[in-house]
């Protein structure tokens, strides 16, 4: 079958692997539909790695995020069918009773964590961009009549959600995004789904804020433009009662701090790099702010799907192209230009 394999830092190969069988009962063998370019697929291609713990050390098909139609099930999976449409959680914990973070239900955490499309561990854990893969059966989500570009967008809307989540009850509260990439702009969107009054999203680019105003932003602000406004909005110790930093990029989470009023919560979705990343700690701890890390996500893929599912959420604004796998190089290429938004590969 073919499938897009990364060998290296920038080489990146649409080719022959060995089709994957079912080995277990539990078993699920998918063929993919459509799957998004994320971040992380992004610094495998661009750096061979993410910082300095995570190496691409052997050929590996990338991506996480995809659905597919399902080719057949082993012989214990039930509620799952050969032609059922399916969303894929790409996480698999051990589950085991021995395992800390298992047995407290902080799944995303797990030591033994399979996490598709990821270099953390050796051998490699493949991905999805593949005509086939095979997976558990608790990774598989039925869905009906869902376009699969739709879809696609479960995993990175499944992150949102835990990135909103993470900062409480947002019923009538007054919530800040910061960065409108895709992760940011699924977290406004998530943010008005659960009851947030007033959300406003910052970025330096226009064309994102656009697409922000579209998923249901109330506001943007571009920060490059317009940098009065943050000055205004630090004024009287904040104007938001909590925020989202979705950038990963210390000046901007600087500037989150000062717009946030004391004890608002900030919930930092965007990955920082590695290195030193400049930070104000007299800010924070003078407004006795609370900040939340979050990673990944589990228990809020069943919300993501239903978002999706229902129509609540439409992501499709945020898809900037889609591209034939054959074309992975063209579509890598594309995700990484900061014209576009979201964009996604086909089988």
């Amino acid at each position: 079958m073919k499938a897009c394999v990364l060998h290296a830092k920038k080489d990146l190969r649409y080719e022959d692997i060995p089709e994957p069988q079912i080995q277990e009962a539990c078993e699920v063998k998918v063929k993919i539909l459509a799957g998004g370019i994320c971040g992380s697929d992004q610094h495998y291609y661009l750096d061979g790695g993410i910082g300095s713990a995570i190496v691409v050390r052997e050929p590996i098909v990338i991506g996480h995020e995809g659905c597919g139609i399902v080719e057949e099930v082993g012989s214990d999976v039930t509620g799952i069918k050969k032609g059922d449409m399916v969303i894929i959680r790409p996480a698999r914990p051990c589950f085991r009773p021995d395992c800390y973070y298992c047995a407290h239900h902080m799944y995303s955490y797990c030591e033994n964590m399979r996490h598709l499309g990821s270099a953390a561990t050796f051998p490699h854990v493949q991905g999805l961009f593949a005509e086939y893969v095979v997976i558990h059966k608790e990774q598989c989500r039925v869905v009906k009549d869902m376009k699969p570009e739709v879809a696609a967008f479960a995993e990175p809307l499944g992150v949102a959600y835990n990135g909103v989540h993470s900062l409480g009850d947002v019923i009538g509260k007054n919530v800040l995004v910061m960065g409108a990439g895709p992760i940011g702009i699924l977290c406004a969107a998530a943010a008005k789904t659960l009851g947030a009054d007033r959300v406003t999203v910052c970025d330096i680019r226009q064309g994102p804020l656009d697409i922000a105003l579209k998923m249901g932003a109330d506001e943007v602000c571009n920060t490059k433009d317009n940098p009065e406004q943050v000055k205004k909005w630090a004024e009287h110790k904040g104007s938001f009662d909590c925020a989202l930093e979705a950038t990963g990029n210390g000046f901007a989470a600087m500037q989150t701090m000062s717009m946030v009023r004391p004890e608002g919560t900030i919930s930092q979705v965007g990955m920082f790099g590695t290195g030193h990343q400049p930070n104000d700690l007299a800010a924070f701890s003078g407004k006795g702010l609370r900040w939340h890390a979050v990673f990944r996500f589990y228990t809020e893929f069943g919300p993501a799907v239903n978002a999706l599912e229902s129509g609540i959420i439409n992501p499709l604004p945020l898809l900037s192209a889609s591209f034939h796998a054959s074309e992975c190089v063209k579509a890598m290429e594309a995700a990484v230009s900061p014209e576009t938004c979201k964009v996604q590969v086909h089988f």
